[in-house]
């Protein structure tokens, strides 16, 4: 179940700097020279689901003082103590790493990955300054962070970093007539051809990413971190001076083949279900009425702790609780004993409980999953089925 969490978190992250690559500590630093420049850099995203949401970077370059700095916010280390149990709770540390052009771009190149270089229209002192915060947050007292996919994330770090260094010399131009799109909105957008990303992303998240983001909160995610920049401006100047592919290259990725979609699987389940329960005698079914619920009374456990036990603000108030219920684990373990009555009115509340998330499926203040629909189907065969059988 921990994997579970794992893989789920894990692309709510953009790309990690695990091979070596991050300087510990770093020389003398010379003030940066006239030709100097500094730039954000967006890359595309990867196949896999920790790369998903592609990434972003700060550049600086001073050629004159041999600077060559990729600053990145997305790096972590597997070697902390504890590291499964600090990932599921939300305690695991992130923190800002430096590494070189050459080393940055090397890994986008083999996977086939577009990089965009966007430099920036800035002075030379403001570049300085913004210079001097990056350098003091890579500082080993300040460089780790908490990390949180939506508010505090290697895209987010960036904006702030360039509103603290220029204040309200920076402004964005609003875009006329902007398009709403709730945080899973925006995340879904990036989960099109990974099915199963979704589906286990719709359970784990809750109704708290079905709010509204703002053109600012939509930062969290690299590509609207470069049109947000691209809009803003400085000093009555465009913020964006200049932009270039530093790798030019771009993989398309292969959808998950519709055989094995989660929509696919669970209504060929639901199919199933039907028609052993119209064709099999009534006690054939206690072993895998207590599969059925017992599964999702644990898959309703992990829902309720990732909503209570963990510090990820994103899975709080999810109600997917409703139709995944950690109780269910108590009522497969009922099932096929005496406690006729108790079966019986518990049986009842089940099937009252989804019938109504069905009905309100679209007035619920959570967006659920297609595939969710299959599943409390079967759900509530099995559960009517057991209530007439006590009735």
């Amino acid at each position: 179940m921990i994997r579970i969490k794992y893989f789920l978190f894990i692309g709510f992250l953009v790309f990690v700097s695990l091979k070596g690559m991050a300087k510990k500590n770093l020389p003398p630093i010379k003030p940066l020279s006239d030709s100097s420049y500094i730039a954000l850099l967006t890359c595309d995203p990867g196949e896999q689901l920790y790369s998903v949401f592609g990434h972003s970077a700060i550049g600086v370059v001073d050629a004159e003082q041999d600077i060559d700095f990729i600053f990145n916010y997305g790096t972590f280390s597997f070697n902390v103590p504890f590291f499964y149990a600090k990932f599921a709770s939300g305690k695991l540390l992130y923190k800002l790493s430096i590494t070189s052009y050459q080393r940055f771009l090397y890994e986008y190149r083999l996977e086939k990955r577009k990089v965009i270089e966007q430099k920036l229209n800035l002075t030379k002192s403001q570049r300085q300054k913004l210079f001097n915060l990056l350098l003091e947050n890579f500082k080993p007292e300040n460089r780790e962070y908490q990390y949180d996919f939506f508010f505090d994330n290697c895209a987010t770090r960036i904006t702030d970093i360039f509103f603290a260094a220029l204040g309200d010399s920076l402004q964005n131009i609003p875009v006329e007539n902007p398009e709403v799109k709730t945080f899973r909105n925006l995340i879904d957008e990036y989960l099109v051809n990974s099915y199963w990303s979704d589906f286990g992303i719709d359970i784990a998240l809750g109704s708290v990413i079905d709010n509204n983001a703002t053109e600012m909160e939509k930062t969290f995610l690299p590509d609207y971190l470069s049109n947000y920049v691209s809009s803003c401006v400085i000093g009555g100047k465009p913020f964006v001076k200049s932009r270039r592919e530093l790798v030019s290259e771009t993989t398309v990725f292969p959808a998950t083949p519709w055989i094995i979609r989660p929509a696919v699987i669970f209504w060929f389940l639901f199919i199933v279900v039907l028609l052993m329960t119209i064709f099999l005698h009534a006690k054939s079914w206690v072993i895998g009425d207590k599969i059925i619920f017992g599964t999702f009374g644990i898959v309703g456990i992990i829902v309720l702790l990732l909503w209570v036990a963990t510090e990820h603000d994103a899975t709080a108030g999810n109600l997917n609780i409703l139709w995944a219920n950690p109780l269910y684990v108590v009522y497969a373990w009922l099932i096929g004993t005496k406690r006729h009555n108790a079966i019986k009115w518990w049986s009842i509340a089940i099937v009252a409980i989804n019938l109504l998330v069905l009905a309100g499926w679209g007035i619920i203040p959570q967006q659920y999953h297609i595939a969710f629909i299959p599943i409390i189907g079967m759900l509530v065969i099995r559960s009517g089925v057991i209530a007439l059988r006590y009735r």
